[in-house]
């Protein structure tokens, strides 16, 4: 079942004050999860997430993939 809903990414300033003197600034993207995916995404909450983004015309696909686990762990002594 496909379920279109419109969406819109959210731009914001962030600032930060170092030592109450120099002020650091960055821009924050965001995009809110309409309530009818919140199922879908339940497996992924919490956990580390590769993430992908491909523009093709007017079309913006971000993917989101968990990220594989390193296969070498430190061993405990």
């Amino acid at each position: 079942m496909v379920v279109s809903v419109m969406v819109r990414i959210q731009r914001r300033l962030v600032k930060k004050r170092y030592y109450g003197k120099s002020q650091y600034e960055y821009i924050v993207y965001s995009l809110n999860i309409p309530k009818e995916f919140h199922e879908a995404i339940q497996p992924f909450l919490n956990k580390s997430l590769d993430v992908d983004a491909q523009t093709e015309y007017d079309k913006l696909t971000i993917t989101l993939t968990l990220k594989r686990e390193n296969s070498r762990r430190k061993s405990v002594s």
